[in-house]
C-alpha cells in the first residue's frame, strides 16, 4: 500500500510540475494593481486615484479584491478600465501636489503604468 501511495502521489507531482511549466495561456495570469510609489502622499489625493481606478474595473465588471484581479481576468479589459480611470481622474477638477505611480502587474511585468501628479 504505501508503494502504490508514493506512486501516487509521484505521478501527481509529475502532472502538477509538467502542467505548470507549460502553462503560459494568458487566461492563467494573475493581475496585481494599486500605486507603487507615493511622494508627498496626501490621503485625499491616493482616495481619488483608488476610487477612478476601482469605479472603472467596476464598470467594466472586474472581479478584483484590494489589490488583484481574479484568476483569469483578461489583460485587454484590464487596459480599457484603466484607460477610461485616467479620462475620468483627467477629466476631475483634482490637481496633485504629490507624486503617485500606478501600476498593474503580472509576476514582475508591468503591462500598465500611470504617473499623477508633479515630481519633487
Amino acid at each position: 500500500m504505501k508503494k502504490f501511495c508514493l506512486r501516487l502521489l509521484f505521478a501527481m507531482l509529475a502532472a502538477f510540475s509538467i502542467a505548470s511549466c507549460s502553462s503560459d495561456d494568458v487566461s492563467d495570469s494573475v493581475y496585481s494593481f494599486g500605486l507603487t510609489s507615493a511622494i508627498n502622499g496626501n490621503n485625499s489625493e491616493i482616495e481619488a486615484i483608488e476610487k477612478a481606478y476601482s469605479d472603472a474595473y467596476k464598470m467594466k465588471g472586474i472581479k478584483f479584491n484590494s489589490q488583484m484581479f481574479a484568476l483569469g481576468t483578461s489583460k485587454e479589459i484590464i487596459l480599457k478600465a484603466c484607460k477610461q480611470a485616467e479620462d475620468a481622474i483627467e477629466s476631475s477638477s483634482t490637481k496633485f501636489d504629490g507624486r503617485y505611480v500606478y501600476e498593474v502587474k503580472s509576476k514582475d511585468v508591468v503591462i500598465y503604468q500611470k504617473v499623477y501628479g508633479i515630481r519633487k
